[in-house]
């Protein structure tokens, strides 16, 4: 999907805090890009307490366009603001700190944007992977803006990534830049305003590695995430003159429950992704904080099976500058005979109900 003619000029911005594990990698994966464009990258710490201003400065020594710049901590709605004062071109590409940019990223979503000038913002599809890069299973978005948008109306939250998308600073302004009323969900309130003076769009290539880690934000932040979300859908449905969601907010778990979901939630993908050594990997830590849960040590059971059937992952580990390549899979898995096994018996129960 690549460009070769586009040479607009782009700021790749990169918000850190924390993120000294990863943020070399990040920063790698951007100046790998297949993009033959003039960029720029401005590394933005926020007032880290690890080594994040330590390594970002350290890359700055050998890349000529890379501008680091630090800050008192502020939270991520504000650093997003300050990072938009701080481009000095139109558009705008944003990664994350601890994601992994796919070399063809910045010329896909440049060339759309040239393409389509009634488009605000683009992304792409997105593959999850451990903090260690291993690979988990696909994060798959839909295309089309009315889409996007339906979803994001429907008080769903995951249509669009904020990592890995390319924006028009212009019209970002325009809708008020990220709301830091709601510094844990910004993002999606900027998407439903957006929404409303253009068009978003995802594109169909894997353009985002998303890392998954128990210090993450979407982690960390999730209740409040929710809570913020909530909100800022019941203020879009008004603004639009729509009438308020009948549906209450889904009652929160405690934290425990809600992590023991979260992390069997990723389990469950890497498995069903044929990726059973990411699943094992993300089973040791879930299995000390949870060591009675029995679905845990079937899973554990099922991961070995599977990562001797397959010889590991089905999908090779993510490496900074080099493009996603997922494998198909196996037409047999202990994972997915057992799946069938429970459809059937669920089938069963079924019949025997309605006679």
């Amino acid at each position: 999907m690549a460009d070769a003619n586009c040479v607009d000029p782009v700021t790749v911005v990169i918000p850190a805090y924390n993120l000294d594990a990863y943020l070399q990698d990040a920063i790698e994966s951007v100046l790998t890009q297949q993009y033959d464009g003039p960029f720029s990258i401005i590394v933005l710490d926020d007032g880290s307490t690890d080594r994040s201003l330590e390594v970002a400065n350290k890359m700055a020594g050998k890349v000529s366009n890379l501008r680091v710049l630090t800050q008192p901590n502020q939270g991520r709605a504000k650093t997003r603001n300050r990072m938009l004062e701080l481009a000095d071109t139109d558009l705008v590409a944003w990664l994350d700190g601890d994601d992994l940019a796919a070399p063809c990223w910045l010329a896909d979503q440049i060339g759309y944007l040239r393409d389509h000038p009634d488009c605000v913002a683009v992304g792409g599809q997105g593959y999850s992977m451990t903090a260690k890069g291993h690979a988990i299973g696909p994060i798959a978005h839909p295309l089309d803006g009315a889409d996007i948008d339906e979803r994001h109306l429907s008080g769903e939250a995951n249509a669009f990534f904020q990592s890995c998308v390319l924006v028009r600073k212009s019209a970002v302004l325009e809708a008020g830049g990220y709301d830091e009323n709601y510094p844990c969900a910004e993002d999606y309130s900027l998407w439903l305003r957006l929404a409303e003076i253009g068009q978003l769009a995802n594109l169909p290539v894997c353009h985002l590695c998303y890392r998954v880690h128990a210090t993450s934000a979407n982690w960390t932040l999730n209740i409040d995430q929710r809570t913020q979300g909530h909100a800022i859908h019941q203020e879009a449905l008004q603004r639009r003159g729509l009438p308020p969601a009948g549906k209450v907010m889904d009652e929160i778990p405690p934290l425990e429950k809600d992590d023991w979901n979260r992390r069997l939630f990723w389990i469950n993908i890497a498995l069903k992704s044929g990726n059973p050594m990411s699943a094992l990997q993300m089973l040791g830590p879930a299995l000390k904080r949870h060591p009675r849960s029995l679905i845990m040590w079937l899973a554990a059971s099922v991961s070995i099976a599977d990562m001797i059937l397959f010889l590991g992952n089905r999908t090779s580990k993510f490496i900074p500058g080099k493009p996603v390549e997922i494998r198909s899979l196996p037409r047999f898995s202990l994972y997915r005979a057992g799946r069938g096994l429970v459809r059937a018996r669920r089938r069963w129960r079924g019949g025997l109900d309605a006679k």
